[in-house]
């Protein structure tokens, strides 16, 4: 029989803010414990063919790249869809070039990011969780949200066949309902989920607003990957009525999606991080105003040296990379309490059309400074936090912040960078 921590229930949306070591009176559960013990099974070697299970936040999907015969396909799973095929072309810079204009990035057999078309769509995270796994112990994983900037965290332990599992200590900027809920983790075709239908609680309640669905027709689902990248959906059908909303109902996709790492089991090194080099997207949501989408997504691969980079011009990994979309991210101090954590990043953008400056002087916006980098160019700099992790030897950052120099209102920003 497992035993569980106690931890204390979260109640009202959006009543949390950043956690810190010392942000509450009762003793924080951390996890892992450096001297036991924990996690997940050893990985087995990772393979060329491989499927992903994941979220376009929102909605399931899954994907398959076939690096042996140069294919791929995927597929929407909650918002179904026909499936999509074509072939690949790998680059020398890293990503593969879908034939129907997509892109991927592959870590092979341990995650895999998707771009389903041009850079007007919106990107899925997926990892290959082909069984059901055991755990050691607990194992707590942080996340970010991909549609709007919040943290989030959340401690996992399971029975020993791994069909069981037990969720506790959720807590974060914008999650709701219990702290803890129960799941139960199923395989079919070689691919595992873990569902908690039935369940309350949100890993992140933002975009539900006011009107949270009911637990039966809340469709709540995570995914980990065979090193610790973690993956949680929470969508709702077409058609859902909102209780207490007077009949709204949902006519789009609607609902949220996490992606984080499992917690490192020591703090890491800022300085280390910052000397290595990464790939990766910059992911921007669609903007909505209620159901409707005022602005479409934006997905554009990036290059970093250190924590400078650029994006592909034209979003296209076959040209050169556009020194105009410069961007630097500092990493600030690392949390006292989670490792792997970075509540106060920044990042400073070239910002020439000086929207930075207009959110000031117009909109009141704050979190954002105006500035002039050592090379006379206008900037502007933006909160932001950081999930990191290591897999394997190589690091992983997960960037949530907003992207000031495109717009005066700021729009949501994700960047998934992975160590080369």
């Amino acid at each position: 029989m497992m035993k569980f921590l106690t931890s204390i229930g979260i109640s009202g949306l959006l009543a949390l803010t950043f956690l810190t070591g010392c942000s509450s009176g009762s003793k924080t559960m951390v996890v892992p414990d450096p001297s036991a013990t924990v996690g997940l099974p050893t990985p087995a070697a990772a393979g060329p063919v491989n499927t992903y299970l994941g979220a376009q936040a929102p909605g399931e999907w899954n994907f398959t790249l076939d690096n042996t015969n140069n294919k791929f396909s995927y597929q929407p799973i909650t918002y179904s869809a026909a499936a999509t095929t074509g072939t690949i072309t790998a680059t020398t810079n890293g990503f593969s070039v879908l034939s129907n204009g997509g892109l991927a990035f592959e870590v092979e057999g341990r995650a895999a990011m998707l771009r389903p078309g041009d850079s007007t769509n919106a990107l899925v995270f997926g990892v290959p969780q082909t069984e059901c796994y055991s755990l050691t112990g607990r194992l707590r994983f942080q996340y970010e949200d991909v549609r709007d900037n919040g943290y989030g965290t959340i401690v996992a332990s399971t029975d020993s066949t791994g069909a069981s599992w037990a969720f506790e200590d959720l807590a974060g900027d914008y999650v709701y309902g219990p702290a803890s809920f129960t799941a139960t983790c199923s395989t079919s075709n070689n691919l595992s989920t873990i569902n908690f239908p039935s369940s309350s609680s949100y890993l992140d309640s933002y975009e539900f607003g006011t009107y949270h669905p009911a637990a039966r027709d809340l469709l709540s689902n995570i995914w980990i990957g065979p090193t610790g990248f973690f993956v949680g959906d929470q969508s709702v059908s077409i058609g859902t009525v909102f209780p207490g909303s007077g009949g709204v109902t949902a006519t789009i996709p609607y609902g949220s999606s996490v992606v984080g790492v499992s917690e490192p089991t020591a703090a890491l090194s800022a300085s280390d991080i910052a000397s290595k080099n990464y790939i990766g997207f910059h992911a921007e949501p669609g903007v909505y105003q209620g159901q409707q989408l005022r602005q479409q997504p934006y997905t554009a691969p990036v290059s970093f040296t250190g924590l400078t980079g650029e994006a592909y011009t034209s979003a296209d990994v076959t040209q050169a990379l556009d020194p105009a979309t410069a961007m630097t991210i500092s990493l600030g101090k690392q949390d006292t309490t989670y490792n792997g954590y970075y509540p106060s990043a920044t990042i400073t953008a070239l910002d020439p059309a000086q929207n930075c400056a207009t959110a000031i002087a117009n909109n009141g916006a704050t979190g954002i400074t105006a500035g002039v980098n050592a090379e006379g160019y206008v900037t502007c700099t933006s909160s932001a936090t950081v999930v990191a992790g290591k897999a394997e030897g190589r690091y992983a950052l997960i960037v949530s912040g907003a992207n000031w120099t495109t717009d005066t209102n700021g729009r949501v920003m994700i960047l998934y960078l992975f160590q080369q």
